[in-house]
């Protein structure tokens, strides 16, 4: 298997778990599982169901070659506003699952050779 051939997969197994994970995070705050932990951060009732759409479609556009991209700069804003929830109310430890899927967000990024102009080449 050639070396592109290698980080195709790589990149895809990383898009699909990704994928796994946003979904099953999004699922948490849309059956409202989230939402005392939401108001306890200070966060009004219904940000927890935007956030758990915002997650949902970004599971989706990751999974989608031509949105990639911008599922991965949405996500990435929804996670660095996971880190910041934590460490405003000081849950140092809580911000390594973030931090993770911002790591293997930007992996695919730069797996997939990504610039960060908006053309349409996959």
């Amino acid at each position: 298997m050639g070396s592109s051939k290698v980080t195709s997969v790589v990149s895809w197994v990383l898009v699909v778990l990704l994928a796994l994970g946003f979904l099953l995070a999004s699922v948490g705050k849309l059956t409202g599982a989230m939402t005392q932990m939401f108001i306890q951060w200070g966060y009004p009732v219904w940000f927890v169901t935007v956030i758990g759409i915002f997650e949902l479609l970004g599971a989706i556009g990751l999974l989608i070659p031509k949105l990639t991209r911008l599922a991965i700069l949405g996500l990435t804003i929804i996670m660095l506003g996971g880190v910041y929830t934590h460490l405003a109310n000081g849950e140092g430890l809580e911000v390594i699952r973030p931090g993770i899927f911002l790591v293997l967000l930007w992996a695919v990024w730069f797996l997939r050779r990504y610039s960060f102009s908006f053309s349409s080449e996959a």
